[in-house]
C-alpha cells in the first residue's frame, strides 16, 4: 500500500514520534544485522582457537611425560568432551587434513607435527592461521604422531551451538530501545507543547476574551507565537470593549428621543395617527433591545458551570405551560453540560419562540454521547427554502415574507442562537424534516475529540 501523509496520525506529535521512531527503528536494525554477522565470525574463531589449545596442551603434555607414565597421564587429559588414546601405526586415519590446522598446532608446540583427520575439508581459515574456519565444527577426530614417533588420538564432541547474539545482549538492546523510545517521546512532546498551548488559548480565546495571555517562554519562534497571539488578544479585546462603549452610548442617546416621540404622540388629536405612531415608536424600541441582546450575546462574559440540561429544558416547558403552550420532550441528557446558563437559556427560548411562532408547536429531543450533546427542537410549520438555510442565521436576514415584522421579531433569533453555540465550541444545525416543518439541533461538544 502506498504510504501518504493521510494515512499517519493526524496529531503532529504522533507523526514526528512516528517518524523519528521508524529512523531509529532501521538503524537499530542495520546495527544488528552488521554485529550478528560480526559475532558469528568471532565466535567460529573462538570456537577453532580453543579447539587447536586444546589439542596443543594434550600433545605437550603427553610429550613431556615419559613412555612408561602416559597411560595415567591419558587417564587425566580424558574427560566428557575429551577422549585421548595411544594407537599403532595400522590404526592411523587416512586423510591429511588440508588448511591451516597443521600450521597453527604447529605455531603453539614449537615445531609442525604430522597430523591426520577423519574429515578432508579444510578446518583452518586460509590466510588466517591463528583461526579455525566457521566450517570446522564438525571436526570429531584428530590423530597427531609425537616427537618420538607415537601416534595419540584426540577425540572432542562438537562445543555447543553459542547464539550470534546472546540472550543478555538481547536483553541490554531492548533496554536501550526503550529508554531510546521514551527520550524520543519526551523530546517530541516538548517540541509541539508550544503549539498545543497556542491551539488551547486561540479556544479559550473564542470562549473568553478575558483568558490569561499566553506564556511567553520557550525557543525564540514560539516566543514570537506567543506575543503575537497576545497582541492579537488585546487588539481584539480593545475592539470589543470600544464597541460595547459605543453601542451603550448609542442606546442611551436613542432611547431620549424614542421617549419624548412617545409622549408627544400622546398629545396627537387623531386617534388613528396617534396609533401609527405609537406603532412605529414600539416597533423601532423593540429593534434597539433586539439588537443589543444580539451584540450582549456575542460578547457573553458569565461564568462557565455544570448545567442541569434536563431542568433548564423543563423550565421552559413549564414556561410555556403558562403562556399556554404545549411542548414536549424526549431523551434525557445523561449528565451536566459545562456551559453559560443564561446565554443556553436564551438560544434555546428563541429557538422554541420561533417554533411556536412559525412552526404552530415545538417538540423538544435531547441526543447525548461521551462527546457531544444534541438539543433538537422541531416544528410543524412550511419549513425554510433550502437555498435559504444557510443565510438565515445571518443577523438581520429574513427570508420570506411569512415571516416579516408584522409577526414579532427582527431577524436575530437564529443569529442570537447560532452565536451562542459557536461560544460553546458548538454549532446551530438547521435542516428541513421529511414530513415537513424545521428541525433546528444546537450541537454542543462535550469534550475535544482525538
Amino acid at each position: 500500500m502506498r504510504l501518504s501523509w493521510r494515512t499517519l496520525p493526524s496529531s503532529l506529535f504522533a507523526r514526528m514520534a512516528l517518524i523519528l521512531l521508524a529512523g531509529l527503528f532501521a538503524a537499530q536494525l542495520a546495527s544488528l544485522w552488521l554485529q550478528w554477522g560480526e559475532r558469528a565470525t568471532v565466535v567460529a574463531q573462538a570456537r577453532g582457537l580453543h579447539f587447536i589449545d586444546r589439542i596443543a596442551a594434550t600433545v605437550r603434555a603427553l610429550e613431556a611425560s615419559p613412555t612408561a607414565q602416559r597411560h595415567a597421564v591419558l587417564a587425566t587429559l580424558s574427560s566428557r568432551e575429551l577422549r585421548v588414546t595411544l594407537i599403532s601405526d595400522d590404526q592411523v586415519l587416512p586423510k591429511v587434513p588440508r588448511g591451516q590446522i597443521q600450521t597453527a598446532l604447529g605455531a603453539r608446540l614449537g615445531s609442525e607435527r604430522e597430523i591426520r583427520s577423519d574429515f578432508g575439508g579444510a578446518g583452518m581459515q586460509r590466510g588466517n592461521p591463528t583461526a579455525m574456519h566457521a566450517q570446522a565444527t564438525p571436526l570429531r577426530t584428530l590423530d597427531v604422531r609425537l616427537r618420538d614417533g607415537q601416534w595419540v588420538r584426540i577425540s572432542a564432541l562438537p562445543e555447543a551451538d553459542v547464539p550470534a547474539l546472546s540472550p543478555d545482549l538481547i536483553v541490554k538492546l531492548l533496554i536501550t530501545m526503550v529508554i531510546v523510545i521514551a527520550v524520543v517521546m519526551i523530546a517530541v512532546r516538548q517540541t509541539t507543547k508550544p503549539l498545543r498551548n497556542l491551539a488551547d488559548a486561540a479556544d479559550a480565546l473564542g470562549r473568553n476574551l478575558d483568558t490569561a495571555p499566553l506564556v511567553e517562554q520557550g525557543p525564540a519562534e514560539t516566543r514570537r507565537a506567543a506575543q503575537a497571539f497576545n497582541r492579537m488578544q488585546a487588539r481584539i479585546k480593545r475592539l470589543i470593549d470600544e464597541r460595547s462603549r459605543a453601542l451603550a452610548a448609542v442606546s442611551h442617546d436613542l432611547r431620549t428621543p424614542l421617549t419624548r416621540l412617545r409622549l408627544r404622540a400622546e398629545l396627537v388629536g387623531d386617534e388613528k395617527l396617534r396609533d401609527q405612531m405609537a406603532a412605529d415608536l414600539d416597533a423601532m424600541a423593540a429593534m434597539i433591545d433586539a439588537t443589543l441582546e444580539y451584540l450582549r450575546g456575542l460578547q457573553d462574559s458569565e461564568a462557565v458551570r455544570p448545567i442541569d440540561m434536563n431542568a433548564l429544558l423543563q423550565s421552559l416547558v413549564d414556561d410555556a405551560a403558562v403562556l399556554g403552550k404545549t411542548i414536549s420532550v424526549d431523551g434525557l441528557a445523561q449528565q451536566p453540560y459545562t456551559g453559560r446558563l443564561s446565554a443556553l437559556r436564551r438560544a434555546l427560548q428563541n429557538l422554541i419562540d420561533n417554533a411556536v411562532k412559525y412552526g404552530r408547536g415545538a417538540r423538544l429531543r435531547i441526543e447525548d454521547s461521551p462527546f457531544a450533546l444534541h438539543i433538537i427542537v422541531d416544528d410543524e410549520g412550511p419549513g425554510i427554502a433550502p437555498e435559504e438555510l444557510a443565510r438565515v442565521t445571518e443577523p438581520y436576514y429574513r427570508p420570506d415574507a411569512s415571516r416579516s415584522r408584522a409577526t414579532g421579531g427582527v431577524g436575530l433569533g437564529l443569529s442570537i442562537a447560532s452565536d451562542i453555540a459557536l461560544l460553546h465550541g458548538g454549532k446551530l444545525v438547521l435542516g428541513n424534516r421529511p414530513q415537513g416543518g424545521l428541525s433546528a439541533s444546537i450541537e454542543l461538544p462535550r469534550m475535544t475529540k482525538p
